[in-house]
């Protein structure tokens, strides 16, 4: 009988610190997102500093500003958040104000991201070895996947006036994944060349009846192609 009693207290003894624990964790957090205003998830990321070397341009997708997307980290979404994308580095930032008024960068922890959505763009880890960048634009999910890789590069120019540092043009790869092979394309020849003799008479038909220039094709219009391809293909 004493034995059992025994047992029971300890059981409770260590069922009350864990709940103690679990407690103390709660108050920490609470603590954290009532100085600073924001989730601990969210801000899981270390402080970014901007590069201090002079360089034309900037390593930022699109342009040097901010754009505003729903950023999913360990399966929990936080609408409207302000992000930039750093693709020389393939990081997100993180810009936010904190409870006392003051603006702050992050840099997001890459390995707990899910997915970067605002909407007309989603980007989501690269999970194919093929593909060098760590996040690609989602284009489509399906039978036929597809993706952009965004990259840009820091380089020194030794020509006229203004010799130094500067940024690339963003610069775009496509990737289709089909029967779980990753291709690369960029033209009507390369798209047309991974699928069958049989197949590439009606995906080539697709593209001539719509007109569609590869150097010239945007998103929306790529987006299309595939999901017309994802039906038609087997």
């Amino acid at each position: 009988m004493r034995r059992i009693t025994l047992y029971i207290c300890i059981v409770l003894c260590i069922a009350g610190k864990g709940f103690g624990q679990t407690l103390l964790v709660d108050s920490l957090r609470a603590g954290f997102d009532k100085l600073y205003g924001l989730d601990v998830l969210l801000t899981n990321g270390k402080k970014y500093f901007p590069d201090s070397n002079p360089a034309v341009g900037h390593p930022f997708w699109r342009s040097a500003d901010s754009f505003v997307a729903d950023l999913t980290i360990s399966g929990r979404t936080f609408k409207d958040q302000i992000l930039k994308y750093n693709l020389c580095k393939q990081e997100f930032i993180l810009l936010y104000t904190n409870y006392n008024g003051q603006q702050g960068q992050i840099i997001l922890n890459i390995s707990a991201i899910d997915s970067v959505n605002s909407g007309m763009y989603k980007f989501v880890p690269n999970e194919y070895p093929e593909i060098r960048q760590q996040f690609v634009q989602e284009i489509h999910k399906g039978h036929l996947s597809c993706f952009i890789g965004w990259t840009k590069e820091l380089k020194f120019n030794t020509m006229g006036p203004f010799a130094g540092y500067e940024y690339t043009k963003d610069s775009r790869i496509n990737y289709l994944v089909y029967k779980e092979s990753v291709y690369r394309f960029s033209s009507k020849s390369s798209f047309l060349r991974i699928f069958s003799s049989k197949d590439r008479t009606l995906v080539r038909k697709y593209i001539s009846t719509n007109r569609i220039r590869f150097k010239k094709m945007d998103e929306n219009s790529l987006k299309k192609l595939i999901g017309y391809c994802d039906k038609t293909i087997l």
